[in-house]
């Protein structure tokens, strides 16, 4: 009776012994999973912005309105006019910071610009700002805002500027917002720009500059 009676304590022990091996095995398999799980969703929130490009290229054409106040042209859109003067522009850039969780950059941009239509003209800028990267919806739809500010140069006195506002200079402030989408890690996107002229609050000029909305491509590489 002793002896049926250790066979079964024996069998008991053992396949309490079995079962916390199972759960052991289980639980370590969970765990390990989970950090699996875990760092592949890191990585893929660590991939969303893509590949690191210090250089652009920048084309694009835009419309000159005939509303010379930036801010009325942003929360007014729908009633934006627009003269036949157009402006068509190359740029390069370059990053020349980038936070460490390149987040956003600080980059310098060059532009040869030529205004056709109701006016002939070349334009030549030179800006630099800030680039913001991240965004909730980069793994979706890659994106990215720019501010610009620097100094534009026309070949001659802008016709339309002078039309528009009554007198211009060649030498003016120049600033741009820009906002880029495009494919997620892709190296290119569509660019939306606000191209302007300022006479920087009469510090260049008493009047003139211009507004242009344009809508082009970025290449990094």
């Amino acid at each position: 009776m002793r002896v049926l009676a250790q066979r079964a304590f024996d069998g008991a022990a053992h396949d309490r012994r079995m079962m916390i091996d199972r759960v052991s095995a289980l639980v370590g398999i969970a765990v390990v999973s989970c950090s699996g799980l875990y760092a592949g969703s890191c990585a893929r929130a660590d991939d969303v912005l893509g590949p690191v490009h210090d250089n652009a290229a920048t084309f694009y054409v835009g419309r000159i309105s005939s509303v010379n106040a930036w801010h009325d042209l942003l929360t007014d859109p729908t009633h934006a006019e627009f003269v036949d003067a157009y402006v068509a522009v190359a740029a390069l850039s370059r990053s020349f910071v980038r936070s460490p969780t390149q987040d956003w950059s600080a980059e310098v941009e060059g532009q040869v610009a030529y205004n056709f239509g109701a006016q002939s003209h070349w334009e030549l800028n030179l800006a630099a700002g800030p680039r913001w990267y991240r965004f909730p919806w980069s793994n979706v739809v890659d994106t990215s805002a720019a501010f610009l500010l620097g100094l534009s140069v026309a070949s001659e006195v802008p016709e339309v500027e002078v039309e528009l506002e009554g007198e211009s200079e060649q030498l003016l402030i120049y600033w741009a917002m820009e906002l880029t989408l495009g494919p997620p890690r892709a190296d290119w996107a569509l660019t939306l720009r606000l191209h302007h002229r300022s006479t920087g609050f009469g510090l260049f000029a008493e009047e003139g500059g211009m507004n242009a909305v344009a809508l082009g491509v970025r290449y990094a590489f």
